[in-house]
């Protein structure tokens, strides 16, 4: 049975072969072959690294050079180094840029705008997915959109970060209302005017419906702001318990 197979300088070439997903990489002198559909079921993972990958094809004279060409071909998907998930519809239930979110760069947890929207406590879609990490701020461009990992202080990291369902069997760690409220005024919001009333802040600088923002735990917020370091935590804190009477 002849099969098309895409070989080294982009032409296809059929060949005859026991099975549809064995691929040849290479050319005349050289040819890696590799059965995907059977390398997919030793790594049943949506999400792997490479020293998993490098093992689940143990055998071959150059890993790395096949890994190469597995990546060109899309059969994986490299978000970034060492870090892969399948392509090419080896995935169909797909992945979770949440779930990526946690591996890309750690420790971290999903928060800020991201952890807002995935409560439905702004309107707007946003385009990068922001968490946050005691470690250095960090920038990433992937194959699966932009990540970007905000610096807090150790004290604050742990309080308030939870373990959710984000995508079919998939979980991430991400804040909880409370917490990314408060780490979106530490992180996001300089100083809090005087004058302004906690609705103009929730309204203008953060894009908090009001009603929204009414139905999150203020213990929580009292508990949680108590960590911080931060003139506007502590002036939006002020602000809620005046508003509290």
């Amino acid at each position: 049975m002849g099969w098309l197979v895409r070989k080294l300088g982009g032409k296809l070439h059929q060949i005859d072969t026991f099975s549809p997903v064995c691929y040849i990489f290479g050319n005349i002198l050289e040819e890696i072959t590799v059965n995907v559909l059977a390398l997919r079921q030793k790594i049943p993972t949506t999400y792997f690294d490479y020293q998993r990958l490098k093992t689940a094809i143990t055998g071959q004279s150059n890993p790395r050079r096949l890994i190469g060409r597995l990546i060109s071909q899309g059969f994986i998907i490299k978000i970034k180094k060492g870090l892969y998930v399948w392509g090419h519809g080896l995935n169909p239930e797909g992945y979770s840029p949440l779930v990526l979110a946690n591996l890309i760069y750690g420790p971290s947890y999903i928060s800020l705008e991201s952890a807002l929207a995935f409560y439905n406590l702004i309107p707007e879609r946003v385009e990068t997915l922001t968490s946050v990490t005691f470690k250095k701020n960090k920038s990433f461009s992937t194959p699966a959109g932009h990540f970007e990992y905000k610096h807090i202080h150790e004290d604050v990291y742990p309080a308030g970060v939870v373990l959710t369902g984000v995508h079919k069997q998939d979980s991430a760690l991400i804040a909880t209302p409370e917490k990314a409220l408060l780490d979106t005024i530490a992180l996001r919001v300089k100083q809090v005017a005087p004058q302004a009333s906690l609705s103009d802040l929730l309204d203008a600088d953060l894009r908090i419906d009001f009603t929204s923002f009414s139905q999150l735990k203020k213990e929580r917020l009292y508990e949680y702001a108590s960590l911080y370091r931060s003139g506007a935590v502590k002036q939006f804190i002020n602000k809620l318990q005046q508003n509290n009477g």
